[in-house]
């Protein structure tokens, strides 16, 4: 994978963009993201009803894993009901851990086989220009994705092209979260259709940077070989989503993919499920505790396989690039 967006740079409103890329990573390019923008499957964990679950209880039980794995994460991926522009009010959310903000509204769907609405559409007055002017260093979009379902796929392509247009208008890297699930008939466990599996995970990856994406965020395509040819298709960033792992699998997917080039991991339930719900207090703090413990351990293991996001242009190339006048150019 080629991942150096500043070689040969031309486009100085490319320089917004790849500032707020930046500070998702820690200091040597790695992306280590800790994910809680979790939304009613969130509030499930306390209630299965929902609608029991007082916000303020939700806002609570997010703060604290935020202050938490904020210590450990280069970045945070935060919704924006329950813990956004709270975690920024109380401070919880330092300034030095870079901001992702989901752009999507999940519709969420308990006792379907997917658990959600297939459908996912941008949420209503939370576009990139609102997601920039709260501070956001980048926007995350998620899609359940099937190129065979040709109608949805293509317009589902268009939609991402669409987003990333809207958000690198506002110099706001778009983060691309393709998820593979079974269609009626489809045993994941059947070896044929865990290599279709593989293929397709690969092949959507590639198709979404093609539309634009700045970061992929994927599932675990299965092995190291395949894991070697999702790197070999892009040309941008990848990183490796959690999908509901337990976390000692969860560290073993992410060895496999660090060595085949992954820049780092988006990681939600596989570090903190174990820590939300109604649970006696002891417990709770201990559980949270863990959760920055199981960051560490992650960020060793990225540090020592994974690839830097993008290489650090030397200062030749870098003054060559940006005459000394370069900031008049027209950013459009």
């Amino acid at each position: 994978m080629t991942s150096n967006p500043t070689v040969g740079v031309v486009d100085v409103g490319r320089l917004g963009t790849l500032r707020r890329l930046s500070r998702l990573a820690d200091r040597d390019g790695f992306m280590c993201v800790a994910a809680i923008d979790h939304p009613e499957n969130y509030l499930a964990l306390f209630d299965s009803d929902i609608s029991r679950v007082p916000h303020e209880t939700v806002v609570a039980s997010k703060l604290e894993l935020v202050a938490e794995m904020s210590r450990h994460a280069s970045a945070l991926l935060l919704d924006p009901v329950w813990s956004l522009g709270q975690s920024v009010l109380t401070g919880d959310l330092p300034g030095s851990v870079g901001l992702i903000a989901p752009i999507e509204r999940l519709e969420y769907a308990p006792g379907t086989r997917l658990g959600w609405n297939r459908d996912v559409r941008p949420r209503p007055g939370w576009g990139p220009e609102r997601i920039a002017a709260a501070g956001a260093d980048a926007a995350k979009f998620i899609l359940f994705y099937r190129a065979e379902l040709t109608d949805v796929a293509a317009a589902q392509r268009e939609l991402v092209a669409g987003l990333a247009a809207d958000c690198h208008e506002h110099r706001l890297p778009l983060i691309v979260e393709p998820i593979w699930y079974p269609l009626d008939g489809e045993d994941p466990a059947d070896d044929r259709v865990r290599r279709a599996r593989a293929e397709a995970i690969v092949a959507a990856a590639a198709e979404f940077a093609a539309a634009g994406a700045d970061v992929l965020k994927v599932q675990f395509p299965g092995d190291e070989g395949a894991a070697r040819e999702l790197d070999a298709a892009l040309s941008v960033p990848w990183v490796l989503l959690s999908e509901g792992a337990g976390f000692d699998d969860f560290a073993v997917q992410m060895e496999i993919c660090a060595k085949a080039g992954a820049s780092g991991y988006i990681a939600g339930r596989a570090v903190w499920g174990d820590a939300v719900g109604p649970l006696p207090d002891a417990q709770r703090r201990a559980a949270v505790a863990r959760a920055g413990e199981r960051l560490a351990k992650l960020n060793a293991i990225v540090r020592a396989h994974g690839r830097p996001f993008r290489e650090r242009l030397p200062v030749a190339e870098a003054t060559a690039a940006l005459p000394p006048e370069w900031y008049r150019s027209d950013p459009r």
